[in-house]
């Protein structure tokens, strides 16, 4: 399996785990947002991926070309954050530690092509003082010649994806160990991929949730998936899920970490 192959895959799989607390699944889908919708941008990207992986383009790049591919076609925002960290993986073939020397290498156009991405799908972000995607920063990006290891630095803490990926994907490291170690306890990828989403929703805060109902929700999610993981069982998990969904709350940058977790599982698991 090769390095794109792995991840289309890593994205139907997350999709695809149920019952995944608050988040599209298999089994439960929100009015705007489908299982579908998931399932046609995974596969859409493939040739983007590919690119990824015989050094075409550049990661700010083949990042826009695959926003827009999916956007295109599903006609709202599927995979932004899966999207923003599996690509810069997928350049380096998984290799963690050569991502950040990469992120040194992109130029403005790379930030140019987030910031062009952003404004296509308009995904919610929290709030920042300096250089928010909410505002018009181009000439700033372009004058000062940020490239897009430099704007991310910038990130607030609670940005996991953004600091994910300056910070060598330490988080997806932790879940893609968690996801390895409870496939052997459960014999069961489905429950090991639920099982590490609720693991890291137990460890950070979501910038979805904070953005869209505040810092407290977000803590209290954190807090209850703790107390679900310390006595794990399905029921329990799909009371969460049901709990989450009638308030409305998604914990989508989680679930990207978790299908960023999934990549780097893949070559022991598949």
């Amino acid at each position: 399996m090769n390095h794109a192959q792995r991840g289309i895959l890593s994205l139907i799989l997350e999709v695809s785990a149920n019952p995944k607390p608050g988040n599209v699944d298999r089994e439960h889908e929100f009015k705007d947002l489908r299982y579908e919708h998931f399932i046609i941008s995974a596969i859409a990207v493939y040739p983007i991926f590919e690119d990824c992986v015989n050094r075409r383009g550049s990661i700010g790049i083949n990042f826009f070309k695959a926003v827009e591919k999916s956007y295109k076609i599903c006609k709202t925002n599927v995979h932004f954050g899966a999207f923003f960290l599996l690509i810069p993986l997928i350049w380096c073939k998984g290799n963690v530690k050569l991502v950040k020397g990469e992120l040194k290498k992109t130029t403005y156009h790379d930030s140019i092509a987030v910031l062009n991405a952003f404004r296509m799908c308009k995904p919610r972000v929290i709030d920042v003082d300096y250089l928010s995607l909410k505002e018009n920063i181009e000439k700033e990006l372009i004058d000062k010649e940020i490239n897009l290891y430099n704007w991310l630095l910038k990130s607030p803490e609670e940005n996991v994806v953004a600091r994910e990926i300056v910070e060598g994907y330490w988080r997806c490291l932790e879940g893609s160990k968690v996801l390895m170690e409870s496939y052997k306890e459960f014999k069961e990828l489905n429950y090991a991929i639920v099982y590490t989403y609720l693991f890291l929703m137990s460890k950070y805060l979501d910038p979805l949730i904070i953005a869209k109902h505040g810092r407290k929700v977000a803590e209290d999610v954190r807090i209850k998936a703790g107390e679900i993981l310390d006595d794990f069982n399905i029921d329990n998990v799909r009371k969460f899920d049901e709990e989450l969904l009638t308030k409305n709350i998604n914990p989508g940058s989680i679930a990207d970490l978790t299908c960023a977790s999934i990549y780097l599982s893949l070559g022991e698991i598949v």
